[in-house]
């Protein structure tokens, strides 16, 4: 655990692209909007809108901005999403 590195959302450099810590507004093609925030995989909680990091839809997200189309590839299918928000706790 000596590379382990705590990061704190609320004091994100670039806040205007999705990283760990970020809640991001999603839509999909038919326009139904989905709150996520990309946590910890330990903090995973899909229900709350809480996405582990490694998940699918957050590696697809990772670095995202507002207007950015991102492609996800989950069970059901290939499922396209353009991101409308990206916003960070405040301190």
């Amino acid at each position: 655990m000596k590379a382990a590195k705590v990061i704190d959302p609320a004091r994100a450099e670039d806040r205007s692209r999705a990283w760990f810590g970020a809640t991001v507004t999603i839509a999909d093609e038919d326009d139904n909007q989905r709150v996520l925030t990309l946590v910890g995989d330990d903090e995973a909680e899909a229900g709350a809108g809480r996405v582990g990091w490694n998940a699918p839809i957050a590696r697809a997200l990772r670095g995202a901005t507002v207007g950015d189309l991102r492609r996800v590839v989950l069970p059901a299918g290939e499922k396209e999403y353009e991101v409308m928000a990206v916003t960070y706790p405040t301190d």
